[in-house]
């Protein structure tokens, strides 16, 4: 019979496992990453490893979707408490869309990108993985709250997915280039401006005329 104490010791071995090899898969990439040197920056051995993860592959690709998870654990935050009174459902749709492009701007968001763009070619789950792990949640938040606007009569949405994906790649559409994929240091002020022509361009679309 496991004891409590057994599996709170089993669980933090995993957590110690995914936390030592994000920044080891971050910096070396898959193929260049080793067993051998995430289970020294964990501080186990590799066969508690393999009895985790079963192969470095699955531990790949929990370690990206936890990194994800982590990630947009703000982002998801900032969904939920969108302010969507009456009189100030606008400039709470303001504030959540520069929440979110302040999330996708950080140097972890642009380095799990980067990982994710170099290993999808050999992987083509990875992608699945972080999509489910990090921006589906926030979609289907999002689009639970605009559908709520939409309930309310301040916004025409006919389906709230759809609507969530368009809000969210309207405020993003110019980050890619504007920060060379997330290699490039920008200026706050552009960034906003950015934004915040996304979010008018999705409000001429979805508001109540």
């Amino acid at each position: 019979m496991v004891t409590v104490s057994a599996r709170r010791v089993s669980i933090d071995k995993r957590r110690s496992i995914l936390a030592a090899a994000a920044p080891v898969f971050g910096e070396f990439g898959y193929e260049r990453s080793s067993i051998d040197a995430i289970a020294a920056a964990a501080g186990v051995s590799k066969p508690t490893i393999y009895s985790h993860f079963g192969s470095k592959e699955q531990l790949f690709r929990e370690s990206v979707a936890d990194s994800a998870r982590t990630l947009n654990a703000d982002s998801l935050t900032a969904v939920h408490a969108l302010d969507m009174r009456p009189a100030t459902w606008r400039s709470g749709l303001e504030k959540l869309a520069l929440e979110l492009s302040g999330c996708q701007r950080s140097e972890c968001a642009s380095a799990l990108n980067r990982l994710v763009n170099a290993e999808v070619g050999r992987d083509p789950s990875v992608f699945r993985t972080v999509r489910a792990a990090g921006y589906e949640p926030i979609i289907q938040a999002l689009a639970g709250r605009l559908a709520m606007l939409g309930n309310a009569g301040l916004l025409k949405v006919s389906d709230p997915v759809l609507a969530a994906k368009q809000f969210c790649a309207l405020i993003h559409v110019d980050l890619p280039d504007l920060t060379a994929l997330g290699t490039q240091p920008v200026a706050d002020s552009v960034v906003r401006s950015s934004v915040l022509t996304g979010l008018e361009t999705f409000l001429r679309a979805y508001r109540v005329t």
